[in-house]
């Protein structure tokens, strides 16, 4: 009776370190998405700033979107230099690992 005891204290211990270990990385994996959605916003912020100060590409409506630090621009502007405008613009912010141009000209 004593070493059925003890077997099943040790058994019930042993599966609730293994639940709290689960709600724990569950915990931390959820904290990462948090981060990277808070920092995929910031680049998007930081991004149609700087879009929105350059004068060439200031009047048109381009779209940006991040996601895990891959930037995509979608829209229409004047020229094949304001594609390439952007994309250097675009390129030179920090966080921006990759871009995908989706920009047009008229």
């Amino acid at each position: 009776m004593v070493k059925s005891n003890f077997l099943l204290k040790t058994m019930a211990c042993i599966c609730l370190i293994i639940a709290l270990a689960g709600c724990e990385t569950t915990q931390s994996r959820t904290q990462e998405r948090s981060k990277v959605r808070l920092d995929d916003a910031v680049v998007t912020a930081k991004v149609k700033e700087a879009l929105s100060k350059d004068p060439a590409l200031q009047k048109y409506t381009i779209e940006v979107r991040t996601v895990g630090g891959e930037v995509a621009l979608k829209g229409h502007v004047g020229s094949l230099q304001d594609i390439f405008k952007a994309a250097e613009i675009v390129n030179k912010i920090e966080g921006v690992d990759s871009l995908y141009n989706g920009l047009t000209d008229k």
